[in-house]
């Protein structure tokens, strides 16, 4: 049975690298990698990536399959990258990536069952 606490773990996992992903992208249109890394931003950055592998442990701890749990957390940063690449970078999908977003939804509900 999912536990929706579990699961939501999960999903925070994913958010909280799509953040650091898109806070990346946003430092990274300096167009210098010095500048990128020096900026106050990755601190951001590192503490994102830190709050993912936390909440890992704690799904882990749990005692969740590695293969749900990584499947899960793909399906749900790719959802959240592109939300925020549509957002916040005007950035737009093919109606075969959107049937492509809802294969893999698809995914996620049978490997829940």
């Amino acid at each position: 049975m999912v536990s929706y606490f579990h699961l939501g773990a999960i999903i925070l996992a994913a958010i909280a690298v799509a953040i650091a992903d898109a806070l990346i992208k946003k430092i990274a249109l300096s167009g210098s990698f010095l500048l990128t890394l020096k900026n106050p931003w990755m601190i951001a950055v590192l503490f994102l990536y830190l709050a993912q592998i936390f909440f890992f442990i704690y799904v882990f701890i749990n005692n969740w399959n590695l293969g749900v749990v990584g499947n899960l957390q793909m399906v749900f940063f790719s959802l959240s990258v592109i939300l925020l690449g549509f957002f916040a970078f005007g950035e737009t999908l093919t109606t075969t990536q959107f049937l492509g977003i809802g294969v893999a939804l698809v995914g996620v509900i049978l490997m829940n069952s």
